[in-house]
Formats: C-alpha cells, sequence, structure tokens
C-alpha cells in the first residue's frame, strides 16, 4: 500500500512537472518577444511565481524524502532565493527550481516538450512578426538589414536557433546523416542572412564537427572517443578564461583589441562591468541600456547612445547573479558533461560543451527557454542511472 502511494506520488509529480514546464516556457518565451507591449511584462513576472510555487510543492510534498538530498536542495534554493532578493529577476530562482524538482522526470520527455513548444512558439511569432501584428525590428549595421522576426533582437532570435538545434541533435542523435548537417548548414546561412548574428553563425556551424565527433565516439571509435572524452573539460576552462580576460583586458593591448573585435565587443563591455561593479558574492541589481525591443530600437537610433549590457552568461552569473551561484552553476555544467563521459553518453557531453562556448558570448544561460540542458542534473536519464552497463572494445 505505501510503495502504490509513493509510486502515485511519483506520477502525479512527474505530470505537474511537465505542465509547469510548458506553462513557463510559454511565459518567459513571451518574455523575450516583442509581444511584451501587448502584454504587461509585470503580469507575466507574476504568473512565473505560480511556476515557482509549484516545483516547491512538488520538491517538498511528491518527491522521495531524504534528508541530505533535502538539505542539499534546501540550501542551494536558499541562495537562489537570496540571489533573486538581491538581483530582483526571477529567472534565477525559476531556473534553480526547475533544476532541483526534476528528479523522477525523464530528461528526454523534457526535451521533446522544450523543442515542440519552442518550435511552435518561435514559429507562429516569426509568421504574425510578418503580418505585422508585432514588430519585426530591424537594425541597419554597415548597411546590412538585423531582422528580428518578432522576438527581443536578432541576435536573441539566432540563439533560438542554437538552443533547438542542441535539443534536435539530442533527440535524433543516432539518426544523423550528412543529409541532417547539410540542413542544419542551410539553416545556418538563412538564419545569418537575416540575422546577421555572426557568433551565433559560427558557433553552429561549430556544432557539426563537434557532434559528429560524438557520434563516432557514440560507435566505438577510438580516436573520436579519445577527443570526445575531454568535451567536459571545456567548461570550467571557458568560465575561467573568459572571466580572467575579461578583468585583464586591455585597450592599449593589440592582441586584445582583436580579440574583443572578433567577440563583437563583448570583452571591453565584460572589463568595464567589472571595473564599474566588481564580482558580487550574493548577487546584485545593475541596470543596463541594451537595443533589444522598441525602447532598444530608439536607443539604436539614438546619436551618443552609450550601448552597456552584459552579453557573456559567465560574467553576469559572476556580476549580477553573484560568485557562489556561479560556481554552482558552472559546477553543475561540469558534472552533467562529465558524468555523460563515463556512461558513454557523448552526445549531452558535446552540448554542454557547446552551451560552455555560446556562453562565452551570449547570456541564455540561465534562461528557461533557450537552455533547457541544466535540468539533466537530477531528471531520469542514463548519465544518473547508476545500474548502467559498460561495454568494452572498439574501433581504430
Amino acid at each position: 500500500m505505501g510503495k502504490e502511494i509513493f509510486n502515485n506520488k511519483i506520477i502525479i509529480g512527474e505530470r505537474l512537472y511537465y505542465c509547469t514546464f510548458i506553462y513557463a516556457i510559454i511565459l518567459t518565451f513571451l518574455l523575450s518577444s516583442d509581444y511584451v507591449p501587448l502584454i504587461p511584462e509585470k503580469g507575466i513576472h507574476r504568473l512565473l511565481y505560480i511556476a515557482v510555487a509549484l516545483l516547491i510543492f512538488k520538491i517538498y510534498a511528491l518527491d522521495k524524502f531524504e534528508l541530505k538530498r533535502v538539505l542539499c536542495k534546501s540550501a542551494i534554493l536558499l541562495l537562489a532565493v537570496i540571489s533573486w532578493r538581491l538581483v530582483r529577476n526571477i529567472n534565477i530562482l525559476l531556473y534553480i527550481s526547475f533544476i532541483m524538482g526534476a528528479e523522477n522526470v525523464k530528461f528526454r520527455q523534457i526535451i521533446k516538450l522544450f523543442f515542440g513548444t519552442v518550435c511552435i512558439l518561435l514559429v507562429g511569432t516569426i509568421l504574425i512578426s510578418q503580418a505585422n501584428i508585432i514588430k519585426d525590428f530591424i537594425y541597419v549595421r554597415d548597411k546590412f538589414h538585423r531582422h528580428s522576426l518578432g522576438i527581443g533582437y536578432p541576435t536573441d532570435m539566432a540563439a533560438y536557433v542554437f538552443y533547438l538545434l542542441l535539443a534536435y541533435y539530442y533527440l535524433a542523435f543516432k539518426r544523423l546523416t550528412w543529409r541532417s548537417y547539410m540542413l542544419v548548414v542551410l539553416l545556418d546561412v538563412i538564419v545569418y542572412e537575416l540575422t546577421q548574428a555572426r557568433n551565433s553563425f559560427i558557433l553552429i556551424l561549430l556544432t557539426i564537427p563537434v557532434i559528429y565527433i560524438a557520434q563516432r565516439a557514440q560507435q566505438k571509435y577510438l580516436i573520436s572517443r579519445g577527443i570526445a572524452s575531454f568535451y567536459w573539460v571545456v567548461v570550467p576552462l571557458t568560465a575561467y578564461s573568459t572571466l580572467l580576460l575579461s578583468w585583464l583586458y586591455k585597450n592599449n593591448s593589440r592582441v586584445f583589441r582583436i580579440l574583443d573585435h572578433t567577440l563583437s565587443g563583448r570583452l571591453s563591455l565584460s572589463h568595464q562591468a567589472l571595473q564599474k561593479y566588481g564580482i558580487s558574492i550574493l548577487g546584485q541589481h545593475i541596470v543596463e541600456n541594451g537595443w533589444g525591443g522598441s525602447k532598444g530600437l530608439k536607443n539604436f537610433n539614438k546619436p551618443g547612445f552609450s550601448y552597456f549590457y552584459i552579453d557573456s552568461s559567465y560574467v553576469r552569473l559572476a556580476i549580477i547573479y553573484g560568485l557562489l551561484l556561479g560556481i554552482l552553476i558552472v559546477t553543475f555544467m561540469t558534472i552533467i558533461a562529465y558524468r555523460s563521459t563515463l556512461r558513454k553518453e557523448y552526445v549531452l557531453a558535446a552540448i554542454i560543451m557547446l552551451i560552455s562556448l555560446h556562453c562565452v558570448v551570449e547570456q541564455h544561460l540561465m534562461d528557461l527557454n533557450y537552455n533547457p540542458f541544466l535540468l539533466a542534473l537530477f531528471a531520469s536519464s542514463a548519465i544518473n542511472n547508476i545500474n548502467f552497463t559498460q561495454k568494452t572494445g572498439g574501433k581504430s
């Protein structure tokens, strides 16, 4: 009888999580889009508190009670609450709640729901923007027209395509062929022509060799396994090097200027942010002036406007959300990638590595509507199955 009640609680908890996930994805997507002038932003933020409350209920009322595990999750949630209060942004609390609440939830199903929901929302938004129901903001740079296609800013649109491709790779990993990769190249070219998002264009192209090597590693090719086995190392290296280079940046250094130009000015802006605000321990509220949305477009066309936005996810973690949470998130990413390597599930290690590279230049690491992959930390999948079997042998 007791076992039956426990199993029922697990099933209820899993279904509650899926429903809450879709609910939160829709709301956070709306915040990233040009629907915001039509739908009050404050109202959406208030609705997101319902998602947090449902996840807290699942964690403490429906998940299996193990004292050490509950205390650990409670400490992490408390840290997220403190950061949320200091930053005045619900994103961090929402994201951490989803990570902590993913126990006994199938990770593959999470990615399926993410892929389906965001695809429908994104395609619908593009069509609605072309029908002039919402704005397709156009930014002119070097005589090129950069379309936002209903999303806040062109680079954000390209980032959606990047993360959707990662979800596609995860779901179709065993079925990927050269045709799949050719379609990725074609999609990348189309997205670049519309958005002129150079960094995302390069990173989407980079996904092809990274995922291909992971495929060969999964098929036991020894050289590919040797390369893929070190994917997890890229996570702490990119986090550390991004912060270090941002801190050491010198405007009078030719090497730094070239690197900054390559990263579209991200390095100098990160250095400026570090000098002005410093690294916080628990988080802090800062005012940014970007180019996204209707207000941002006005600023973009305003002569002498001073742009200030922290694009790098790693620098955002250290300055805005706090060093403690920053270290925690990078540790989560490293654990997921390392476990994936140990379990010979190279696709997830490859995806986390690609996300870590994306984090150097883009800010979407902690955005649920972009990145659901950190939910793999506690979710049910091959990387969290302690009873996995390991076969030996390989191809040269």
